[in-house]
């Protein structure tokens, strides 16, 4: 139990540490905002794999639905422990970045923000912290783990859905650097002819008052 919790522990941090280094030098045009966003979709997705993964291998492995058991249903909801921590915290996170690129400083109004866009979120990271673990680990008795395997079977829609808020995000990031471009450069060749008609008009004088 103790080496899973901390192998968990370890793992999805490392993992979004190390897709937010990687975001940041791969593209350097993104805010830090996007990159902290896009990193916590990722480890979402990775995670939701192997619980998928899980799931499938106890199912499979359960020909008794309500006695069999299999040792990965136990070890995973140890697992799962810290990335529900993590993953809390992930989400407050990108509301910070998110308030900050806005010029806003941190404080208790973003915690209430943060509370208030992700009410569900939270409350599920809480029933399954508080619920689903004692249930799984304890209150259950003999039952078998076929039931538990389904329930991990409930994230296959969850890469999908990250994924695909992160195509959309990186596309979207892809297509500001696009368009910011040719504005950049409209808008220097405005301010040189702005700056070259200021030139000629002090050159020669207003003809009015000769």
């Amino acid at each position: 139990m103790l080496l899973t919790l901390a192998w968990g522990s370890l793992f999805f941090p490392g993992l979004f540490a190390l897709c937010t280094w990687g975001l940041r030098r791969a593209r350097p045009a993104w805010s830090d905002s996007d990159c902290v966003m896009i990193s916590t979709r990722l480890v979402s997705s990775v995670q939701a794999v192997l619980a998928t993964g899980s799931g499938i291998v106890i199912i499979r492995s359960c020909s008794d639905v309500i006695t069999d058991r299999h040792w990965l249903a136990r070890e995973y909801v140890w697992f799962l422990i810290p990335y529900m921590i993590y993953d809390s915290y992930a989400m407050y996170l990108c509301e910070w970045y998110r308030t900050r690129d806005q010029n806003h400083r941190h404080s208790l109004t973003t915690f209430r923000n943060f509370l208030s866009k992700n009410r569900l979120m939270v409350a599920h990271h809480a029933v399954i912290l508080f619920v689903l673990v004692p249930v799984a680990q304890r209150l259950r008795g003999d039952l078998g783990d076929f039931f538990v395997g389904c329930i991990f079977m409930a994230e296959l829609s969850t890469p999908f859905v990250s994924l695909g808020r992160v195509l959309i995000q990186a596309c979207m990031n892809e297509m500001a650097v696009v368009w910011r471009k040719p504005a950049l450069l409209f808008h220097g060749r405005l301010w040189g002819l702005e700056k070259s008609l200021s030139a000629c008009n002090s050159g020669t004088g207003d003809p009015l008052t000769d």
